[in-house]
């Protein structure tokens, strides 16, 4: 028994020393954190500036504004208010004392009248009311003239929104901006990109970027201030070229209509536009499209391609100016590919081919350089790969090939796909003397007179010479009496042209779709064609309506008015 107790004695002996040093070492340790602020070598005050940075520190918040080549704002950050009434409150003396005066006061303010604002004041359920659509979206000057009123339990709450100053303006490009779900705990409101240029380049319009980089280097903030951005987008001709895609669209309702100016020596985008779009501010119109169709739709581009085999033809010296073909139709293999006029137009040359449109001067063409040179010919001039346009969502189009009659077929359109962007690029080669350009939307980014916009080229693809020969080509596309182009003739200014009607694939069915009305109507356009400026490109799908006219009559209706016009604004 004394030997048992001697134990026990040890061992609460022992367990005494244990907890008289675990509490030694928890004093020590909440001295450190609590008097030293610091912990394992770290000081808890230093850390908890540096790395406890987030979202709900920010208290000022501003984004980028978007602006045109000249300057104007497309899409800027604009603060309005809010209004409600604290009818009681346990907290604060704070409340609404008279609700007559109040009433009679506000009606002179809100789209309410006196009566309509009492009986929201007298709801004796609620401590706080608000005033429907009245009451928000206030201006500065209503917020203003509110508080001059001094009302006792009125309450006025800023926030946030991105204004865009145009209804519609290159609105898939441009895209749109709304409070971030994220950055719901900052005191700030923050906008985040959704589509388009707002998207893409959301980084710098929020200020992320700077204030990430900040971060980086021991510099905190509470501001988040963002980068404003200038595009090549010339205001003006851009809202000439909307309304002018209204018209069209509105009369002859296509599934997708497109427009894309483009000037020639620098590769700026001037003016884009798509049908359907969407209201910029409101977003009305968004759900039926959301792509942006310059990078996201891809489809077969149908004969204008045959601009660019022709050319390589002519480079590498594969035919005489004076050898014929017999057009009308040639075996491909198991397959019989004809011109679109079944019969053709006898013996021409391959110049008289583009101006016809012959799908079987292309053929023979593609032959004569090789279906696997043909291949890496469209390779280089950036097909089936993206064009690095930094825009959401680009697709690359396709370009793989299951037979040599696909192969073949693609010297006039077909059996592959691409972008409006990767054709006008290649398209480029044409109008700037053999070399192609990067088509950019971008100017700067950064303050107005810092300008750092630089060409961007993509190689010399074909001699000046050959360019030149095809803008000839195209000009008599354009001026012969039977050229496909010829509805792009224009008594002021010599034009270099080339159409395509390309039939749509059926997805569901294979094959391609019969009705009379379901082809891919498109032009490439180049002017003046003596010393070309600018290029235009111009697509059509599916025209719901056509009042006797053909694809490119109706693109027409685009076409002159906006040349005249960008000649005139130049």
């Amino acid at each position: 028994m004394k030997i048992r107790n001697t134990r026990e004695n040890h061992n609460i002996l022992l367990l005494a020393i244990f907890a008289i040093l675990t509490l030694l070492v928890l004093l020590i340790r909440f001295g450190e954190l609590t008097i030293a602020k610091q912990s394992n070598g770290v000081d808890l005050v230093s850390y908890d500036q540096t790395h406890d940075q987030n979202r709900s520190s920010i208290t000022n918040a501003k984004r980028g504004t978007i602006f045109d080549s000249s300057g104007q704002p497309i899409a800027l950050d604009a603060t309005s208010y809010s209004i409600y009434a604290v009818l009681r409150s346990s907290w604060s003396d704070n409340v609404v004392e008279d609700v007559d005066k109040t009433a009679e006061a506000l009606a002179k303010h809100l789209d309410l009248s006196r009566d309509e604002i009492l009986d929201i004041l007298l709801n004796f359920e609620a401590s706080q009311v608000e005033f429907g659509t009245a009451g928000i979206n206030l201006s500065p000057q209503t917020k203003e003239a509110i508080e001059a009123e001094n009302l006792p339990g009125i309450i006025l709450v800023s926030s946030t929104h991105r204004q865009y100053i145009n209804d519609v303006f290159a609105s898939h490009l441009i895209g749109y901006a709304i409070p971030s779900l994220e950055a719901n705990d900052s005191q700030a409101t923050i906008l985040e990109g959704q589509i388009g240029i707002e998207a893409a380049y959301d980084e710098r319009l929020s200020g992320e970027a700077i204030y990430s980089q900040q971060e980086a280097e021991g510099i905190y903030s509470d501001s988040l201030l963002g980068e404003d951005i200038y595009l090549t987008l010339e205001g003006r001709i851009q809202n000439y070229l909307e309304d002018l895609m209204d018209q069209v669209y509105n009369r002859y309702l296509p599934k997708e209509l497109n427009a894309y100016l483009v000037e020639l020596d620098t590769g700026k985008l001037l003016a884009a536009s798509q049908r359907p779009t969407f209201q910029l501010s409101t977003r009305e119109g968004i759900e039926t499209e959301w792509r942006n169709f310059i990078v996201q739709e891809s489809d077969e581009p149908g004969s204008t391609i045959k601009i660019l085999t022709l050319a390589m033809a002519k480079e590498l010296d594969l035919y005489d100016d004076n050898e014929t073909f017999k057009s009308g139709s040639v075996e491909v293999y198991d397959q019989t590919v004809r011109d679109y006029n079944l019969y053709g137009w006898g013996d021409i040359t391959f110049q008289e081919g583009l101006v016809h449109s012959s799908n079987v001067g292309m053929v023979y063409l593609v032959q004569r350089i090789g279906l696997e040179r043909w291949v890496e010919i469209l390779e280089d001039f950036g097909f089936g790969q993206s064009t690095e346009s930094n825009l959401p969502n680009e697709s690359s189009g396709y370009l793989q090939f299951d037979n040599p009659v696909s192969i073949m077929m693609s010297g006039f359109g077909q059996s592959f796909s691409a972008t409006p962007m990767q054709l006008m690029q290649a398209y480029t080669t044409i109008g700037n003397e053999g070399e192609m350009l990067k088509i950019q939307y971008l100017d700067h980014i950064g303050d107005r007179n810092d300008s750092s916009y630089e060409v961007q080229s993509l190689g010399q693809k074909i001699s000046p010479e050959t360019a030149r020969y095809i803008l000839d080509s195209m000009v008599l596309t354009v001026e012969h009496p039977e050229g496909t182009a010829r509805p792009f003739y224009n008594n002021d200014v010599r034009i270099a042209a080339k159409t395509g009607t390309a039939e749509i694939a059926d997805a569901e069915n294979g094959g391609y779709l019969t009705g009379p009305n379901d082809f891919y109507h498109s032009v490439v356009a180049f002017y003046p064609a003596e010393d070309p400026q600018y290029m235009v490109y111009l697509s059509m799908q599916q025209p719901s309506q056509s009042y006797g006219l053909n694809g490119s009559q109706i693109l027409a209706q685009i076409f002159h008015p906006l040349v005249e016009y960008s000649l005139i604004n130049q």
